[in-house]
């Protein structure tokens, strides 16, 4: 019996010190500690690779969606919103409707998405560089209030079934792609979720092409990438074009 109870004390140090020592002094090398640990069983990330992010920086959004979120999200003020919004109407236009392909439209938009989206933006869990500008000094009473401004604005017309590509309705179960009215309703608009109808095409395919490629990662529990990614790029064009502002 002591000689076992001696050979499983060895065997502790030794991992102690070929797991955790010995990786901890090689780590300024590459990485930090799990990247020397993986080296020392001879795993080794290859050469140019980024390490391995952090929880934290794997977070899709830092807004925790309870009652008082949504009760803040929703007590904006649209006349003191209307002020805020005259920032925007560069990009956005005066009434929320893009003059530009490159900017989204945001009149109709719910107040509790442009606010999500606007919390993103400050606290950089969604990348743009004008966006994340124009939303770091601003409060979330401000961000309420110009929430509720562009809501109370007129939103694009919904979409008709004709020519709607399979995948909104059915999706493609045997590739695991759920429709895309489950979440956004069977003509673009549902409550609770960003409408679709009468939203720029070009808009549209950016945000697809964005969540497929990992740039934008601020979708909760990543059901836009898991979508995005398994969809074909002519797949991610037709469905653009269905949900486009132009399309008639």
């Amino acid at each position: 019996m002591r000689a076992w109870v001696t050979a499983g004390v060895i065997a502790v140090a030794a991992a102690l010190i070929g797991f955790v020592w010995l990786p901890s002094i090689q780590e300024g090398a590459q990485g930090g500690v799990w990247d020397a640990i993986c080296r020392a069983v001879g795993i080794t990330r290859p050469a140019g690779a980024a390490p391995l992010a952090s929880a934290a920086s794997q977070t899709p959004t830092e807004l925790a969606w309870n009652v008082d979120t949504l009760r803040v999200a929703v007590s904006g003020d649209p006349k003191r919103g209307s002020a805020l919004a005259a920032a925007c109407a560069g990009c956005h236009g005066a009434n929320g409707v893009s003059p530009s392909d490159a900017f989204p439209n945001v009149a109709g938009l719910p107040a509790a998405v442009i606010f999500k989206q606007l919390q993103d933006y400050r606290s950089g869990k969604r990348q743009n560089p004008i966006m994340q500008g124009m939303a770091a000094p601003m409060s979330d009473q401000a961000i309420a209030d110009l929430a509720s401004h562009f809501a109370a604005l007129p939103a694009g017309a919904a979409r008709t079934d004709a020519g709607a590509p399979a995948l909104v309705h059915f999706g493609n179960p045997l590739r695991s792609i759920a429709p895309c009215a489950a979440c956004h309703g069977p003509f673009g608009r549902k409550v609770g979720a960003p409408p679709l109808a009468g939203q720029k095409g070009a808009y549209i395919k950016a945000q697809l092409e964005a969540f497929a490629s990992g740039a934008r990662r601020n979708d909760t529990n990543q059901q836009m990438r898991e979508v995005a990614r398994a969809l074909s790029a002519e797949e991610r064009d037709a469905l653009a074009a269905w949900y486009d502002e132009k399309r008639k």
